[in-house]
């Protein structure tokens, strides 16, 4: 398997599989650029961390893929600097919107789509329970795969529902790029996975490495990198987990 995973910041990773570079879910502002998070405690500006990289480091990618169109996986930076030539990966729901940033290649995948030799699989998810789901509009995640790599299931900011127990059931991902913030709103609302949530993930699919991602750079995001690393050796299961830093690169 040759896959290279970079960490860059929040829920945006630089992917390199089957030789070509997807961008995900690219914010790229520097720190405070954007406003606070609505329907939250918090009134600091976003994102709370600088941009790890220059942003040339954007340049040369392949492709784009986005689970949705939230700001911090979607930012005006992003919208001003990237290549509009670039194909754009995303929900059906979405096409438009990106369409209207001026992207001319954008490919709506309502099931399965084949790019370069990558297959994409859109599983769609819900960012939260009940109403509150309504409110935060459609996500989804993606599942990677070529005839040299088994699976990357890059999963979004879903919430574990019966839906994902299910496609974890099936798939059996290699590699899972997991939101795991326990990102809150007013009231309680819990709109991202949690720690609970990664070992539901792990009883299901026992075999799938684990990447836990978008900690320590939004300001609704109340687990830090140092409670998952906490809450997993509590209960045993940190040799199934990466936490990247911001900028690092994994190889699998």
């Amino acid at each position: 398997m040759t896959l290279f995973i970079q960490h860059i910041r929040n829920a945006t990773s630089l992917i390199s599989i089957n030789g070509k570079k997807i961008l995900v879910d690219p914010m790229l502002s520097d720190v405070g650029e954007l406003p606070p998070v609505p329907f939250t405690r918090s009134l600091r500006r976003n994102p709370i961390v600088p941009l790890p990289v220059t942003l040339d480091t954007f340049e040369n990618i392949d492709a784009i893929l986005l689970t949705h169109l939230h700001f911090d996986h979607f930012d005006k930076t992003a919208k001003t600097v990237l290549n509009k030539q670039v194909p754009v990966f995303c929900q059906p729901a979405d096409q438009k919107h990106i369409k209207s940033c001026g992207f001319n290649n954008v490919y709506p995948v309502d099931d399965t789509s084949q790019w370069c030799g990558i297959n994409f699989k859109r599983i769609s998810g819900q960012h939260a329970k009940g109403i509150v789901a309504k409110l935060l509009g459609p996500v989804s995640g993606f599942i990677l795969s070529t005839s040299d790599v088994e699976s990357l299931y890059i999963v979004g900011d879903c919430i574990f529902t019966d839906q994902l127990n299910e496609a974890f059931k099936q798939y059996q991902p290699q590699v899972c790029i997991v939101n795991t913030p326990r990102a809150q709103l007013l009231l309680g609302s819990i709109i991202t996975m949690s720690p609970k949530d990664i070992i539901k993930v792990l009883r299901v699919s026992p075999s799938s490495k684990i990447v836990a991602v978008h900690m320590d750079a939004i300001s609704h995001c109340t687990l830090t990198r140092k409670d998952l690393s906490q809450y997993l050796v509590a209960h045993n299961v940190l040799e199934s987990v990466i936490i990247p830093k911001d900028g690092e690169l994994i190889h699998f």
